[in-house]
């Protein structure tokens, strides 16, 4: 028979709610529950973010770009290069698995409610079927696109220029310097796509890359970026450090820039995350190890009596104390159950329903993602689990020390 574990649950039958201690128990409890729960909170939403901000940023953009060093430092592929059979060639050689994308990028301008505002035409060659940028169209025509003069707008200049799918735009170019009368274009608008990056949504308009190469009179093999596409993303750097030192890349004057250089402000904002994450999970365990001491203390305190009568009836130190560490076992899971369950309520319901909003010009995401993930909740629990079971020792330890004096003074 486990004499402790029958003392624990006999203390526990206890209905008398006067006792401080089942009040400071209660608070203890409360706190573990608070402490999981915001903890699971943190994680989940910051690693969602995390998760959502790369997401778009990687299907808004190619992993690697390679142009010319104008293109690269002023982020718009306008300047021309040579989409050569040996640069396409090299890259295949070295990646096979590789998808390789080539776009031109020209600015453009468009009549908005009596307002000239400039934007960016980009073409890319994969005729409108976005493989990656699927995920952000909003609506479509149903029949097919006319490569030529179809077009994708955001959903914010589509409202600026309050037009519907299927009407006409006028985009006008300029296609050499001192072009007094620039050329006109007319596209229909195919497509409206939303991504939440005010930037991007504000400034892009998608065609396709013959369009320009067209009114730009340019050959087939004239593009201004060659993009690539990685599945794995981790090796985005070793990819790109390996590019950079391959002569036929530099002698043909052609930098290369990963989607994190492009990016890098959004990068380190985001890593920032981690930091806070790991704040507020400290902050959480450290208030629900005072709760725990603080109810185990008052506990004692209040069953002094008793154990100094089990301690002249012969209970050594160490039955005594599991008597504590069974009760500190209990304010732990009576916290972090209930803590779990909320969690992954809130999560379900968030990531169905979207109830809780963010700004996107502040977030780049429209709700607040949460993250399910087994790893991040198994750790945190048993982060929470660990130092719980540190304070109990420590309390049980603290127990041995006085309870000679309490059988001197019972």
């Amino acid at each position: 028979m486990n004499l402790s574990l029958f003392i624990y649950r006999k203390l526990k039958t206890n209905t008398d709610k006067s006792n401080i201690s089942s009040r400071i128990i209660k608070i203890a409890i409360f706190s573990v529950f608070i402490g999981i729960f915001v903890s699971l909170t943190a994680v989940s939403i910051g690693k969602g973010l995390q998760f959502s901000i790369k997401e778009i940023l990687f299907n808004i953009s190619s992993d690697i770009t390679i142009s010319s060093y104008e293109n690269n430092n002023r982020g718009i592929a306008s300047e021309i290069i040579n989409e050569s059979e040996d640069v396409i060639s090299k890259i295949k050689t070295l990646y096979p698995d590789i998808k390789i994308n080539s776009t031109i990028e020209k600015p453009s301008i468009i009549k908005i409610n009596n307002s000239i505002e400039t934007i960016i035409f980009r073409g890319v060659k994969d005729q409108l079927n976005f493989k990656k940028f699927d995920q952000f169209i909003i609506d479509k025509l149903n029949d097919k696109p006319k490569i030529l003069n179809d077009i994708i707008i955001s959903k914010s200049l589509l409202e600026k220029l309050n037009i519907s799918i299927g009407n006409n735009i006028t985009l006008y170019f300029q296609t050499f310097e001192n072009q007094k009368i620039p050329n006109i274009r007319y596209y229909r608008v195919y497509g409206v796509y939303e991504t939440d990056f005010p930037n991007f949504d504000s400034n892009y308009i998608i065609g396709d890359i013959e369009s320009i190469q067209n009114l730009y009179k340019l050959n087939s093999n004239d593009v201004g970026a060659i993009e690539l596409i990685i599945d794995d993303k981790d090796l985005v750097m070793d990819i790109e450090n390996n590019l950079s030192y391959q002569d036929l890349f530099l002698n043909n004057n052609l930098t290369i820039v990963t989607i994190k250089d492009k990016y890098n402000n959004i990068f380190n904002w985001i890593s920032i995350f981690d930091f806070n994450i790991l704040i507020v999970i400290v902050l959480m365990i450290i208030v629900a190890i005072i709760s725990i001491i603080i109810s185990m203390l008052t506990l004692i305190f209040e069953r002094i009596k008793m154990i100094g009568i089990m301690s002249s009836m012969g209970a050594d130190n160490k039955l005594l104390g599991k008597v504590f560490v069974y009760q500190g076992i209990d304010i732990l899971l009576r916290g972090i159950i209930p803590g779990n369950i909320l969690f992954i309520i809130v999560s379900f319901v968030q990531n169905n329903y979207n109830i809780l909003k963010l700004n996107p010009d502040d977030y780049y995401v429209d709700s607040i993602p949460f993250i399910v993930d087994p790893i991040y909740i198994i750790s945190i629990n048993l982060v929470f689990v660990f130092f719980g079971i540190i304070v109990l020792f420590v309390t049980f330890s603290s127990i041995t020390r006085f309870v000679p004096t309490i059988n001197i003074n019972t």
